[in-house]
């Protein structure tokens, strides 16, 4: 029987460890861009992995082997809710000032556990180098006993805390979103909500884990517990992933610009509206933000510094765009540049530059503000008309067949 639970312990570990490589892979390659966002949930799934780790290590390695690693793979839990938690603060626009001062708590775990491990080694160091099983229980060691599930208590209660400040975050995001009312938004909606609900289902398996330990005084059926609801969740946020429109490309709005705000009264005045204008010319400059495949409007505001209703009303009634259709126009004329002066880059890795993530996607936004397709446009303008690509901030009237915008 136990040969057969520490099979079963060691092939979840692994499934665990393979899925979150598999969904650190999908989200690193969305390119550079996106992953000043997807970053958090890198750190997220290195930390998920590390717990993964334990299991392959006790069963590869022994217990001392275990013991001697538990201090980064226990502290590696107290960066899993931080992370979730800057992941939305990063996608909603509104990002702390010092952000990695909330894994401050991980290195202080590491040296907490640490110590606890110098202490176990001290009083059973013989009985571990001779591999002997290790069974400490307030009935043989009260102090080592209460220092481990007081970490354990800490480690819930921090999680807790976490959870609650990133559903909120989440939550007021997800709010942000469905009142856009755009099914990029509605998208993004889902995608929020779906991995909020697998926190959810990952805090539970980590609480009735503890509770099954504290029942059983049996580590391997926590740990089986724990790792499966972690290798559930992951199943099915690469699910979400690979089910996401907006991973693959930017959604073309279907409200006609101009139109969506015609009954709403003016959120802006004249100087208002040239000072949003403004900031716009600042950002496109910069470029990053605008070519970040994870852009929303409400990340657009923060950066201006206004709402996202003044922004929106903004681009409709100045500019006489969507949203979707000023950043896909910005993107096409980076884009159109790069066809140019880089006639030997891929049209794909060049859409990936400018944040596609989809060649069809990015086909179909090119030829509506050009005319043509990116492959047509370079031809068109490899010979003759080589040095007469748009500079930055340009128009591309001379080479367009239908206009700058989509109708």
């Amino acid at each position: 029987m136990s040969e057969t639970i520490d099979i079963l312990s060691f092939v979840i570990s692994v499934t665990g460890v393979v899925q979150a490589g598999f969904l650190f892979m999908v989200l690193r390659n969305e390119g550079a861009s996106a992953w000043h966002t997807n970053r958090w949930m890198g750190i997220f799934l290195l930390a998920l992995s590390l717990s993964f780790a334990r299991g392959v290590i006790l069963q590869l390695g022994g217990t001392a082997a275990a013991l001697l690693l538990e201090p980064f793979l226990f502290s590696a839990y107290f960066a899993l809710a931080p992370a979730v938690y800057l992941y939305f603060r990063e996608m909603s626009g509104d990002v702390p000032d010092r952000p990695w001062r909330h894994f401050l708590p991980v290195t202080a775990a590491c040296l907490v556990v640490g110590v606890l491990i110098a202490m176990v080694f001290v009083r059973y160091g013989e009985e571990l180098i001779e591999g002997a099983p290790l069974q400490i229980t307030f009935e043989t060691d009260f102090g080592l006993s209460l220092l481990a599930n007081g970490l354990l208590v800490g480690l819930f209660v921090f999680v807790s805390i976490y959870h609650i400040a990133l559903s909120r975050t989440a939550h007021r995001y997800a709010r942000t979103l469905k009142n856009n009312g755009d099914p990029e938004s509605l998208s993004r909606r889902r995608w929020a909500n779906g991995v909020v609900l697998c926190l959810h289902v990952a805090l539970i398996a980590f609480a009735l884990s503890q509770l099954l330990q504290m029942a059983s005084r049996d580590m391997h059926w926590s740990n089986i517990l724990i790792n499966l609801g972690f290798v559930l969740v992951l199943l099915r946020l690469n699910f979400l992933l690979a089910s996401q429109p907006f991973r693959k490309g930017q959604a073309r709005s279907e409200t006609l610009p101009g139109k969506a705000h015609a009954g709403r009264r003016q959120v802006t005045d004249d100087d208002q509206t040239a000072l949003i204008c403004k900031k716009l010319k600042q950002v496109e400059t910069e470029g990053l933000l605008l070519f970040d495949p994870l852009l929303t409007m409400p990340k657009l505001a923060v950066r201006i510094g206004v709402t996202p209703n003044q922004l929106s009303y903004t681009l409709n009634n100045v500019l006489g765009q969507s949203f979707f259709e000023y950043v896909n126009s910005v993107r096409v004329h980076k884009a159109a540049r790069l066809l140019c002066s880089e006639p030997d880059r891929t049209i794909l890795d060049i859409a990936t530059e400018v944040g596609f993530n989809s060649k069809s996607t990015f086909n179909l936004a090119f030829k509506r503000v050009t005319g043509m397709t990116p492959s047509t446009y370079r031809v068109h303008n490899s010979s003759d008309r080589k040095n007469s690509c748009p500079a930055d901030g340009a128009n591309l009237q001379t080479v367009v067949t239908t206009g700058t915008s989509a109708p």
